[in-house]
């Protein structure tokens, strides 16, 4: 187990802690980019600076991105947070969002934690060594069959998804097991790479918000792609894409998408 991942579990599992503290003492919510549907509170700031501060004391000179604190990402590495993951499902107390934090190398995680305070379960990876759940090892499901899946789906506020999303759910509904929407997208990652799930669906993600995530989601057997292929997974564009556990399921669900 490396320091540096050591580090990013630590710390990921301190800034959860201090997201429902800070929240427990005033909560206030903003919107961002003139857009109601699309919200950042206090303490999605104060957590973003916590956790980079933390980082600079421990790691001085290393480059942060955050999605509260954009910068220009110069070189290979860096380290990727999304300090509330889920903001809209924290503003309303649905217990389904999380502290996101990675350290990327040359376009790929190495090390990453995704912690929910709430139900305090943290699941992290370090590349080469495998992906866990509060430290057990975890893998995809082996499941195979569409009709047999569990998938999220997560559409997009924007209107020019909002016929296609309806296309994809009603697909979801005739040729899955079941469809569920958590609107968390760390978190449905994670629930792929732990067997929760099989897939989830996402119309427009901006995978360095989850870099984390994909990386939990690959170390424990899983898969990722968009419509065309392979991803770029340190992207701040929002992306089309599917995780899945298998390829027979991702396959399945790119043929409608």
């Amino acid at each position: 187990m490396s320091e540096r991942y050591k580090f990013t579990v630590n710390l990921a599992r301190e800034a959860g802690e201090k997201i429902l503290m800070l929240k427990e003492k005033y909560l206030v919510v903003s919107i961002k980019n003139n857009d109601p549907r699309d919200l950042v509170t206090n303490v999605d700031i104060e957590i973003s600076n916590f956790i980079s501060d933390h980082i600079k004391e421990t790691f001085p000179g290393e480059t942060i991105y955050s999605e509260e604190a954009d910068v220009d990402i110069v070189g290979g590495s860096f380290w990727a947070l999304d300090p509330i993951d889920g903001t809209k499902n924290f503003v309303r107390d649905l217990p389904f969002f999380s502290t996101v934090i990675a350290y990327v190398e040359n376009g790929e995680s190495v090390v990453g934690a995704v912690y929910n305070p709430v139900t305090k379960e943290l699941f992290s990876f370090e590349k080469d060594k495998g992906a866990f759940l509060n430290s057990k090892p975890i893998n995809v499901s082996d499941k195979t069959e569409l009709n047999k899946s569990v998938v999220f789906l997560t559409t997009g506020r924007t209107k020019e998804y909002w016929d296609w999303g309806a296309k994809v759910y009603r697909f979801l509904l005739e040729n899955t097991h079941s469809v569920r929407g958590m609107s968390s997208s760390a978190l449905d990652i994670c629930f792929v790479a732990s067997g929760r799930s099989e897939a989830c669906i996402y119309a427009n993600l901006t995978t360095l918000d989850s870099i984390a995530a994909i990386g939990i989601l690959r170390e424990a057997g899983g898969i990722i792609e968009g419509k065309s292929g392979p991803i770029d997974a340190v992207s701040k564009t929002p992306q089309m894409l599917v995780a899945a556990n298998n390829r027979e399921v991702l396959d399945a669900l790119k043929a409608v998408i």
